[in-house]
């Protein structure tokens, strides 16, 4: 649980959500995405006691509990720890009932709401809501930058020392030839924020899951390896569509042809994806929709070309 260091005054704790830590001169300190609940939040608050290091705020990069989960464990040690998020997060991470509902399209229900262990998240609030550009906490200057397109409150954080978080906007290689059809909401917006992360001026980037540290240079691969994760899901549908066809058939098309792990989760997290693709097919006129004996289907209009 060691802290890592990757330049000046910023470090990163491995785990399976990565978490970030800036140090100020005063032994105070700024967490990036604490993780999860339970073991690892607790490990982590001992050794940073072991070190006399004081956490005093928390940034959260964006409203998945596998990133702000660990916000309450740290609150509890020391209730003057501020909770930062951007304000669409602050809506979610203060309501976490409602990612369930909007991943399932309505009420939740026990096969889903299973995966999601509510009870640390019952009293977390955000005491301030992050603006975009220079911000200062504690006399020290961090870049807050907007990353939405994998959520609408997603934010990217970088330091002083030009190291970058970037929360899930990327995932590390390795896990991309994993699960390459990546949980998005906003497929237009994720691109753009794939376009905007090339013309940052970081120096070092950490991903909310991955092994490694990505220097500049290396990320123009990883991105564009991201990009291509995206055009060949879109294909994958626009050829599809062909035909017109309803979600369930597209979303089977898709996790048979692909042979991608699926449990009650991973079905809506996938069908959310797809969902996404489709609006923004439909936002680029490319794709239209039949109802036809009760069935909502979507086809791919003439004259549309494959995304290269």
């Amino acid at each position: 649980m060691s802290l890592i260091n990757i330049r000046g005054n910023t470090y990163y704790i491995k785990g399976g959500t990565n978490s970030g830590l800036y140090l100020f001169t005063d032994n105070t300190a700024i967490i990036i995405d604490p993780g999860l609940p339970g073991l690892r939040p607790r490990k982590i608050i001992k050794e940073l006691k072991e070190n006399n290091i004081e956490i005093s705020y928390i940034i959260n990069t964006h409203e998945h509990d596998d990133h702000y989960g660990a916000c309450k464990e740290y609150k509890l040690e020391n209730k003057n720890i501020k909770i930062l998020s951007s304000k669409y997060a602050k809506l979610y991470i203060e309501n976490p009932e409602l990612f369930s509902k909007y991943i399932i399209g309505g009420k939740s229900n026990k096969f889903l709401d299973e995966f999601f262990k509510r009870s640390n998240q019952s009293s977390l609030y955000i005491d301030e809501e992050l603006t975009l550009g220079n911000v200062i906490i504690n006399k020290e200057v961090f870049k807050i930058i907007e990353f939405k397109g994998h959520t609408p409150g997603s934010i990217g954080v970088m330091t002083k020392d030009k190291v970058l978080f970037v929360g899930d906007l990327l995932v590390s290689e390795d896990m991309l030839n994993k699960y390459d059809f990546l949980f998005v909401f906003d497929i237009k917006d994720y691109i753009e924020s794939l376009n905007k992360l090339k013309t940052i001026n970081f120096e070092y980037m950490v991903l909310g899951h991955g092994k490694n540290i990505i220097n500049k240079d290396d990320s123009y691969k990883l991105i564009e390896k991201h990009e291509n994760a995206i055009n060949n899901y879109i294909n994958q549908i626009k050829e599809d569509l062909k035909e017109p066809m309803g979600i369930e058939a597209l979303l089977k098309n898709i996790i048979v042809r692909n042979d991608l792990h699926c449990n009650y989760k991973e079905f809506y997290f996938y069908k959310s994806s797809l969902v996404s693709i489709i609006s923004y097919l439909c936002d680029l006129d490319e794709v239209s929709y039949t109802i036809q004996g009760g069935e909502l289907l979507y086809y791919i209009q003439k004259n549309q070309i494959m995304i290269k």
